[in-house]
């Protein structure tokens, strides 16, 4: 309980909260609204886990994860490319 409540205190810094200006706390609330609309449309965790990161995290944070997860999906969509040229060229073969 005690190592709990020391790292709570280390990493909570009230005044932090104060100097966060409105506007960027209403952009944010704003992104992470469209972040889990888009979620739930398209049954995407990773959306999902990302607007509720984007409440949480800062954006610096948030762009890191959306660059993250455009190379994964950048990957993946190669990777589909070539399955699927791979499958034409059979199936013609």
């Amino acid at each position: 309980g005690d190592d709990a409540h020391d790292l709570f205190t280390k990493t909570f810094n009230p005044a932090l909260l104060q100097r966060e200006s409105a506007a960027l706390s209403q952009h944010r609330e704003e992104a992470s609204r469209v972040l889990s609309a888009a979620a739930a449309k398209m049954h995407s965790p990773r959306l999902a886990t990302l607007a509720y990161q984007v409440k949480l995290d800062a954006f610096t944070r948030v762009k890191k994860a959306i660059d993250d997860m455009i190379a994964q999906l950048t990957a993946e969509k190669e990777a589909e490319i070539k399955h699927k040229d791979f499958c034409v060229d059979e199936f013609n073969t």
